[in-house]
């Protein structure tokens, strides 16, 4: 049964405290509680099963109710858990050296055998609980709680219960020679160990807990509770991972063998506390709540004669009423107003920036149309001239730039200037195309824009937009244009 399966079942039969039996008049409760079942860890081993077992726990506790409902209790309690773990597999240790020969190795097996250990936890537990209760009748009610628990191991061991395990050696360099019964060499079969503490493993763990039952009146102040409760750890009650196996052989005597339980080895690094069982109590209770005492009926009163009646002060009343009728109607009029010229000061805010949103998308569309238009221009120049060649409608794009240029000092833009293949390659590179550019920067300059905004490049014939095979498309090559930074 895995561990949700467990817990699921738990908590659908109902979880428990270690406080219990309650009465419904009282408001302080002490008492003694025993119970027992389920008790165990559960856990998951590497080469082993995990086999649950029972425990008891018990202790003192103490509760108070704050109303009919609702209380708060704590205890301090003994738990003990139990569980066992069956073994049936090989361990083997390689590399041992025999003590009659050091220049002998050999292997030493080890066969687990229906091997059951069984291990013991001793745990202070202090519970904490919000507690239910609800009165049948003077003598009967119904109890239950949830809470949580501090669970502090004092004490642990694990001995042996049953099934045996063999050692044999083998050895390799005589042919895999086996020897089985020289228990002086520790080739044994071992059916027990002596039973042996956990070692410092533990630590504190914490749990959540409930329980449900009845709880009937014994005399005055003494009752009796039955129930049944369960818990579950959520901590890992071991505190580090061993990593040593079950069996850890001495290299230099294999005789010394010394066994390490599932919580001692590397065999599992988790162990939660699982509790669930049936519960009895006995309460001592004092301390009955105050009940409401109906207060007396109030004595009639002969009516008090009539005062007289002061017409020129309930005039001036009047008067003065009205006055702050008035007030208080102005003094609405007026936050009325204010409120108003505050809505209109808004709405005229929000059409001024309405309006420069409008103006701000149709600049912005303005210029992305130019910036189109202007890398789309080309001005071309006659072979070896540097008279530029451009048409109005490119002209006016240029002219359109240069005016926003002068406006706007951060805009940047790169004049390319370009040339055909005749002629020396190197000389269209730093020459001509050079010269076409500056002439292009000349006329914007001319137009007004400073010429720190304006950069030259040459790429001589590398970029041609038509192949150099006719005068018409070496044309087309001897050109420069404008491309933005």
């Amino acid at each position: 049964m895995t561990n949700k399966k467990i817990f699921s079942l738990i908590a659908a039969v109902a979880l428990t405290v270690s406080v219990s039996a309650q009465q419904s008049e009282y408001q302080n409760y002490v008492g003694l509680g025993f119970g027992g079942g389920l008790n165990t860890m559960l856990y998951q081993t590497t080469n082993g099963k995990h086999q649950i077992g029972g425990g008891f726990e018990g202790g003192l506790f103490y509760s108070r109710f704050f109303n009919d409902l609702v209380g708060l209790g704590v205890g301090l309690q003994y738990t003990n858990a139990n569980a066992s773990a069956l073994y049936n597999y090989n361990e083997v240790t390689s590399g041992l050296t025999h003590p009659s020969n050091p220049n002998v190795t050999y292997n030493l097996n080890t066969g687990f055998n229906n091997w059951q250990e069984g291990q013991t936890f001793g745990l202070f537990s202090i519970p904490v609980e919000v507690l239910f209760r609800k009165a049948f009748n003077d003598r009967w009610a119904f109890i239950g709680g949830v809470g949580v628990s501090v669970d502090l191991p004092i004490h642990g061991s694990y001995a042996a219960k049953g099934g045996n395990y063999a050692t044999t050696g083998v050895f390799p360099s005589l042919g895999n020679h086996t020897v089985s019964d020289m228990p002086e060499h520790g080739f044994a079969t071992y059916t027990s160990i002596p039973a042996t503490k956990i070692n410092n493993r533990a630590k504190v763990g914490v749990g959540v807990l409930a329980d449900v039952g009845v709880h009937v009146a014994l005399a005055e102040h003494w009752g009796l509770y039955m129930g049944i409760y369960g818990g579950y750890g959520v901590m890992n009650l071991l505190a580090s991972a061993a990593t040593d196996p079950m069996l850890v052989i001495d290299p230099a005597n294999s005789a010394n063998i010394e066994y390490h339980g599932t919580f001692d080895s590397n065999e599992t690094n988790q162990a939660n506390l699982l509790r669930a069982g049936v519960k009895v109590a006995v309460d001592f209770g004092w301390g009955i709540k105050e009940k409401k005492v109906e207060a007396e009926p109030e004595p009639v009163l002969e009516p008090a004669p009539a005062p007289v009646v002061d017409e020129e002060a309930e005039r001036l009343a009047r008067e003065k009423a009205e006055a702050e009728r008035l007030a208080r109607e102005q003094a609405e009029q007026e936050r009325l107003a204010r409120e108003q010229a505050e809505k209109e000061r808004l709405a005229a805010e929000q059409a001024e920036r309405d309006r420069l949103a409008r103006e701000e998308a149709e600049r912005r569309a303005r210029w992305e149309d130019l910036k189109k238009r202007v890398e789309n221009v080309n001005v071309y120049f006659e072979n070896g001239g540097a008279e530029p060649n451009i048409s109005d409608k490119d002209k006016q794009a240029v002219d359109e730039l240069c005016a926003i240029m002068q406006e706007d000092k951060n805009l940047k833009v790169v004049v390319i200037g370009h040339t055909d293949n005749y002629g020396d390659p190197e000389q269209n590179l730093r020459y001509y195309g050079v010269k076409r550019a500056e002439v292009l920067k000349a006329y914007m300059v001319g137009k007004g824009v400073p010429a720190d905004q304006i950069s030259c490049e040459s790429r001589g014939d590398k970029e041609p937009v038509a192949p150099n095979d006719t005068r018409a498309n070496r044309a087309l090559n001897r050109r420069a244009n404008i491309r933005f930074l």
